[in-house]
């Protein structure tokens, strides 16, 4: 299981997808969402969003469980199959949409903001 992010360390994960208008961008940790009509403006978009959520925790003093609000479970999945397919050194038939997908991680803490 994975360690839990504290004020001062911890692991803001990523995942960017196609989606019908254009590419969606979920922060696994938060349960952030946000959506772009490029691959890059969703990645800004995302970035943007959880550096102020971390900000606003921090700055504010907040409980450091919010740090710790995990993404709906279709979005671990999705992420899941993703780190299994880069992990599986077979040939296999990988879905389009799983081809397409980025995974960003950022390590944070309160010396990053």
């Amino acid at each position: 299981m994975n360690k839990l992010n504290t004020k001062n360390t911890g692991l803001a994960r990523i995942i960017i997808f196609p989606c019908k208008e254009g590419f969606r961008a979920v922060c696994l940790d938060f349960d952030l969402i946000e959506d772009g009509e490029t691959r890059k403006e969703a990645e800004n978009n995302i970035k943007e969003a959880a550096v102020g959520y971390i900000e606003a925790i921090c700055k504010c003093n907040l409980d450091s469980h919010l740090l710790n609000r995990p993404a709906n479970k279709r979005y671990w999945k999705l992420y899941e199959s993703y780190l299994d397919m880069l992990g599986n050194n077979t040939k296999k038939l990988v879905s389009a949409r799983l081809k397409k997908l980025s995974l960003y991680v950022f390590p944070m803490g309160v010396a990053n903001i």
